[in-house]
């Protein structure tokens, strides 16, 4: 068999899917969202939470010279699917969003769905998660050990090596067998049969997802496997993709052999024949520099093209920080430790300087942008990126915040000042801001009105393109009025 036919078939194998898991009190999914940050009732909103264990059989690939080749054939797996969905059928809007779960804090982290899960009840769309990593398969088992004891991401050959929590790559188990894991299950959602994951109902569009190291596993999937994911009739399985803060890096196809934290490359040559959306929040530009890629991002840094061969947009979101740490659905602290990992904790004092930037809100809106692509064929816009000073710093403005980029009212029309990472504390993915003090305001701005009117204003700009939607500007326009009413104290 040829090596192309056999990698098309791996992609496309049929995988078994086991579920919904019974959830309970005592036994219920990680990242339920019934015992989050802040317990969300999907049901009453029309929408259900599942779980399922989708088992098969993996290559393990890797590169040869720029050359995709077969390392090892056919090892058996079992990995775990997380689903939302509406309940009923009429309220399916046909989409379905694949998101690579991120594993960079040792547990399944719902990046996307933090970032949307409003938006998606909103509008009927479908949210699917899989594990994308066998130390997070780790920390599932530790959670609920009799849940998930069964899922498999061995390797095939016997280790004397004890498993150690320090390492992110384990032994005896890989890493590369995630790249058959995702196709297959995409093309399960995609199919036709009764068990899609989605009742059967027709999924007209899927896109693919990840934020951050799943971002790297994006450009790493794109880069070696869309062109195995077509239809027989030449269409793609995918029908767009979106790469979340984690646009310009890639990873090894298969586990790296010295074990140790994950090292991070700067992609290359990542192109897609489907609308491919990645975006970098400010924190970006600094923070992936920790992950051994090196100092010349700008070089690598995503074309804007939208040819046949290869539809790419590229946008910097000046002001933003990495990560929404204040999310009400991020997984409970309680459930982190009960995995074995430690959750994020920022000292009381210091949640007055956490930067608050609506990075979610332009999120949404850049996926529907991905979404017009993709069914209008109408691209989006291409805006500059971030300013930067001839030693690759940003550049700032007289307020502190970063010049270019895609422009948000919060920096056009400021009350603070925004720095999306600061990497000489423990708040680097976090970022910090400043609001401005009651006499900067005033000289700023002829009084309360005058600054919402302008608020307002270019507010409506950014809805008028699509950069917001209607909805989370009225969120951000509340914010903006409570804000400039404390500072002013009216």
């Amino acid at each position: 068999m040829k090596r192309e036919d056999m990698i098309r078939q791996a992609c496309r194998k049929d995988i078994i899917l086991e579920g919904p898991v019974e959830a309970t009190e005592n036994s219920y999914p990680f990242d339920s969202m019934r015992h989050c940050r802040m317990p969300y009732d999907l049901e009453k909103i029309g929408y259900c939470e599942e779980e399922y264990f989708a088992s098969g059989y993996a290559n393990v690939y890797d590169d040869d010279n720029g050359r995709l080749v077969v390392k090892k054939e056919g090892l058996p797996y079992k990995t775990r699917l997380l689903i939302r969905k509406p309940i009923k059928e009429e309220q399916f809007s046909g989409r379905v969003y694949l998101d690579i779960l991120n594993a960079t804090n040792g547990y399944d982290h719902e990046d996307l769905w933090t970032r949307i899960y409003d938006w998606c009840v909103r509008n009927g769309h479908a949210y699917v998660g899989i594990t994308s990593k066998p130390i997070t398969v780790l920390a599932l088992k530790t959670f609920d050990y009799e849940r998930y004891r069964d899922l498999n991401w061995s390797n095939g050959e016997q280790v004397s090596q004890p498993v150690c929590h320090a390492y992110d790559s384990i032994p005896g188990t890989e890493e590369g067998l995630f790249w058959d894991m995702l196709s297959q299950t995409a093309c399960r959602i995609k199919s036709k049969v009764e068990n899609n994951l989605i009742n059967g109902w027709n999924v007209r569009q899927l896109y693919l997802t990840g934020q951050s190291q799943s971002g790297a596993y994006l450009n790493t999937y794109v880069h070696y496997f869309d062109q195995y994911m077509k239809n027989e009739d030449g269409s793609h399985i995918y029908d767009g993709y979106m790469n979340i803060v984690g646009a310009f890096v890639a990873r090894k196809v298969c586990q790296q052999k010295t074990l140790g934290p994950l090292t991070l490359d700067y992609q290359e040559n990542v192109v897609s024949e489907v609308p491919y959306i990645k975006m970098s929040s400010e924190g970006d530009l600094y923070l992936f520099k920790g992950f051994g890629a090196g100092d010349d991002m700008d070089q690598h840094l995503p074309k804007n093209e939208d040819t046949e061969k290869n539809k790419s947009r590229y946008y910097e979101i000046p002001g933003s920080p990495h990560f929404d740490i204040k999310c009400p659905v991020i997984v409970s602290d309680q459930d982190v430790i009960k995995a074995g990992r430690k959750p994020h904790v920022i000292p009381s004092e210091e949640k007055q300087f956490i930067n608050d930037f609506p990075l979610a809100y332009y999120i949404v809106g850049l996926l529907e942008k991905l979404h017009i692509w993709a069914t209008e064929g109408i691209a989006p816009e291409v805006i500059c990126n971030i300013t930067r000073n001839d030693d690759g710093t940003i550049k700032r403005d007289k307020d502190g915040n970063a010049e270019g980029g895609l422009r948000s009212v919060l920096l056009e029309v400021p009350l603070a000042s925004y720095e999306g990472c600061d990497m000489s504390a423990h708040m680097g993915v976090v970022g910090t801001m400043k609001f401005f003090d009651k006499e900067a305001i005033q000289e700023r701005y002829k009084d309360r009105e005058h600054y919402l009117e302008l608020f307002n204003e270019y507010i409506e700009k950014e809805v008028k393109e699509g950069w917001l939607l209607e909805e989370d500007a009225a969120t951000v326009k509340e914010w903006a009025d409570r804000s400039i009413s404390r500072i002013l104290e009216v």
